[in-house]
């Protein structure tokens, strides 16, 4: 059975009070059009007597009607009813006065990726022909799918993260020498929050998911000291085989790329809930593997974005030590110890 650790109520009130912290700037607000598109430029009345912007999308026009806030329609009067499409090609809201106003919604955006232009993303940062791209409200630009990462997939050199460095893009050096393009921090990374005792010392950071971002799930990592630093293109191929992961439910086995593989061991029974105890390695010999990263999740997890924030998350503390192992949990976080699990 794994070890629990100790103190765990006084964790529980710790994460609780904590919670509050790594959330408050974590998302960014995307304004909507009446129909369906979303503005390129702050919504406004820009000197007319009803709220609108250049869209993208929608009915293809140049621009369109939208809202300053939830619940507005586009002349400021506030809706009486939803905004919905009501049957419509168009968002609209009925008000007390029994006529209808157009009106466009309103989402956050949590966890958002940046280009290398530092324009956010609007769609996954992901790998296509070797390069991590996204969709902006311009174009469809190089983008880093995670921190000190480039647009490759390369790690950022530990004496040059990735940053400005007076330019107007983001780069990072890859070596002494070398230079390469890499994306803006997120507001959403982790905020790792510490609880010490006399036996040990948990780590946890509180992520929020869902369209509201009223769901939380929490990494909570364990100190690993048998993980090893893997070379730049071993981190490069465990990269791109992080970002192959599309579901959380439907993992192969094992699959590789050149000298990495992403391996998938035995299950991890703590408290009542199965976790997936899976496993980047770099093959020393034909049967003989190395961890590079580690990361258990539950068999519930219906999020993949972050099971591959977490598998990275590892993988970069492996890199820029000390090396870390994560453990995802949704809700209460797991409470197990990890330490006594083989990852070979």
């Amino acid at each position: 059975m794994p070890e629990m650790l100790p103190h765990r109520s006084a964790l529980l009130a710790l994460l609780l009070i904590a919670a509050i912290l790594p959330l408050t700037c974590s998302y960014i607000l995307i304004h909507h059009t009446s129909s369906g598109g979303q503005c390129q430029e702050s919504c406004g009345y820009h000197g007319y007597s009803y709220t609108w912007c250049k869209q993208l999308g929608g009915k293809k026009a140049a621009w369109d009607y939208c809202s300053l806030e939830p619940g507005l329609e586009a002349s400021g009067k506030r809706c009486a009813t939803p905004c919905k499409f009501w049957g419509a090609s168009y968002n609209s809201c009925y008000l007390q006065d029994g006529k209808w106003g157009y009106c466009g919604l309103i989402t956050k955006l949590y966890h958002a990726k940046y280009s290398q232009e530092n324009k956010v993303c609007i769609s996954e940062c992901r790998a296509t022909r070797g390069t991590f791209q996204c969709n902006t409200l311009d174009s469809i630009e190089p983008c880093a799918p995670f921190p000190d990462v480039t647009t490759r997939g390369l790690p950022c050199h530990n004496n040059y993260r990735c940053a400005r460095y007076g330019h107007s893009k983001y780069r990072c050096h890859t070596d002494e020498d070398s230079w390469a393009y890499c994306g803006r921090r997120s507001l959403a990374e982790c905020v790792w929050i510490a609880h010490q005792t006399n036996a040990t010392q948990a780590e946890f950071c509180i992520l929020s998911y869902g369209q509201g971002g009223g769901d939380n799930i929490t990494f909570h990592r364990e100190r690993q000291y048998n993980l090893i630093h893997p070379a730049k293109e071993q981190f490069q191929n465990a990269t791109y085989l992080i970002d192959s992961i599309t579901s959380s439910i439907s993992i192969p086995d094992s699959w590789a790329l050149g000298s990495v593989r992403l391996h998938k061991q035995g299950e991890i029974f703590c408290k009542g809930i199965n976790y997936t105890n899976l496993v980047l390695q770099i093959s020393k010999s034909t049967e003989s593997y190395l961890p590079i990263a580690q990361v258990l999740f539950p068999e519930t997890l219906r999020a993949d974005e972050f099971l591959r924030l977490a598998l990275y998350t590892s993988l970069h503390s492996a890199f820029y030590p000390p090396a870390y192992a994560i453990v995802v949990s949704l809700g209460e976080p797991m409470l197990c110890s990890i330490n006594n699990y083989d990852m070979n």
